[in-house]
């Protein structure tokens, strides 16, 4: 029963997301089965197993940017639309072409305040640039890092990983020693492993769910409306 209620719990708060989650082929809703067959207490496990199912080579440091950037968002003030737009051009025009391969997706992060949203979607025609842009300085907001409230919280969320029914991120401890290291430098945001970049190619930004929903979900649905699989 309990695990039947965490998986409750879980898709009542992706939704309305969790309703075209399989339409933007992410196919996370597959891995939902883990929850049901393990004995997980609250969604934050459950969404992180559902993560390592999803992203298997993901290091510990990947681990931790996905649950950073659901608490802290663009990790700084977007100010500057112009050079948003520059940097995203760079991106589209300098990526690997297998990069642009990849099925195209977006899901949101630990606690569902952020999502992270292909640049891919722009480069097919499906999200105008500048509503993406639009889309960030909408989900841009001041950051208030208090240092030992997030480590609490983030050695509160590797005793979840630490779940014998979890997969557990890949370079566990060397990444843990870089991670503390960063948080007591004061130095948060940390980049994509190498391995997590060269196995899984992903280009996101990342929107606050609601101006997600709001500005950028109905162009996607839309979209697959006219392109039906």
């Amino acid at each position: 029963m309990k695990n039947t209620c965490c998986c409750i719990l879980f898709l009542l708060l992706i939704s309305p997301i969790a309703s075209h989650w399989g339409a933007a082929q992410t196919n996370w809703d597959s891995t939902l089965a883990v929850c049901r067959s393990s004995n997980y207490f609250d969604w934050e496990e459950c969404r992180l197993c559902l993560y390592m199912q999803h992203y298997p080579q993901s290091q510990l440091r990947d681990v931790y940017k996905y649950c950073f950037q659901d608490y802290f968002g663009l990790e700084h003030l977007l100010t500057d639309s112009m050079a948003a737009v520059r940097y995203i051009e760079y991106e589209l025009n300098n990526a690997d072409t297998a990069d642009w391969q990849q099925p195209l997706f977006y899901y949101p992060l630990l606690k569902n305040n952020y999502v992270r949203v292909d640049i891919n979607y722009v480069r097919q025609g499906i999200i105008p640039l500048g509503t993406l842009v639009s889309a960030m300085l909408h989900s841009s907001q001041p950051v208030d890092y208090d240092a030992e409230q997030w480590h609490d919280r983030w050695q509160s969320l590797l005793q979840l990983l630490n779940n014998p029914n979890s997969k557990k991120p890949l370079n566990y401890e060397e990444d843990y020693q870089l991670i503390e290291q960063a948080i007591k430098s004061g130095q948060y945001a940390l980049h994509h492993s190498r391995l997590f970049n060269e196995t899984y190619h992903q280009h996101y930004r990342i929107i606050r769910c609601d101006v997600f929903e709001w500005m950028l979900l109905p162009l996607i649905i839309e979209s697959e409306k006219n392109n039906p699989k």
